[in-house]
């Protein structure tokens, strides 16, 4: 007797395990190179479980960045949630930043080189939503310290360019492999940076 819900129940798991799959595929074969047997052998899925989850190759592109910009995004604001100071969230933000594309190097380079691709059009909305969700996390927890006098009162564009503009850059040299400076002196050189270009003297 088939259970009730049970596909509901493990369709979450499921679909992070093909997500997982075709991001290996793509990472090793490229997107227009893989096919979908190729995640299917990967993930150890049926076709028509693929499908089931994932329209299509494209779609399944798009959810695999989502999930890496949700991911990356929840994390930062937990990072961040765990600091008191000014000076460390900022700290906290720039070392989860930089550890977070250590540890996923792969996703970190999807997102990178992916944004524009054709397959992402039907995700701005949700990209629009998730952005600003994580704006409003970013600011909840900031605004306390800006009107402390801790942290200088920018406009949102320039606040967030000057946090992790130079992280992007270097985490752009270290998924190409071409970052001499180990990750962690990194952090603590830009989280200097940050705080230098943020914090409020005296």
């Amino acid at each position: 007797m088939k259970t009730p819900n049970a596909t509901h129940t493990d369709s979450p798991r499921r679909q992070r395990e093909i997500i997982a799959a075709a991001l290996a595929c793509f990472t090793e074969k490229g997107f227009p190179a893989t096919s979908i047997a190729d995640i299917c052998k990967k993930a150890g899925a049926s076709t028509g479980s693929v499908y089931h989850h994932f329209k299509s190759k494209g779609r399944l592109a798009a959810a695999i960045y989502l999930e890496g910009i949700r991911e990356y995004q929840a994390g930062m604001i937990d990072a961040l949630l765990d600091e008191e100071s000014a000076r460390e969230g900022i700290f906290a933000i720039v070392r989860y930043h930089l550890m977070w594309v250590k540890q996923h190097p792969d996703w970190a380079r999807f997102l990178f080189q992916k944004r524009h691709a054709e397959y992402m059009d039907d995700t701005e909305e949700e990209m629009k939503r998730l952005n600003a969700g994580f704006a409003r996390a970013m600011a909840g927890w900031f605004k306390p310290h800006i009107r402390a006098g801790k942290i200088k009162p920018l406009p949102w564009d320039l606040f967030m360019s000057l946090l992790l503009g130079p992280c992007q850059e270097y985490s752009r040299q270290f998924i190409s492999g071409h970052a001499a400076t180990d990750v962690t002196a990194a952090a603590e050189v830009l989280g200097a940076v940050a705080w230098a270009a943020l914090g409020m003297k005296g």
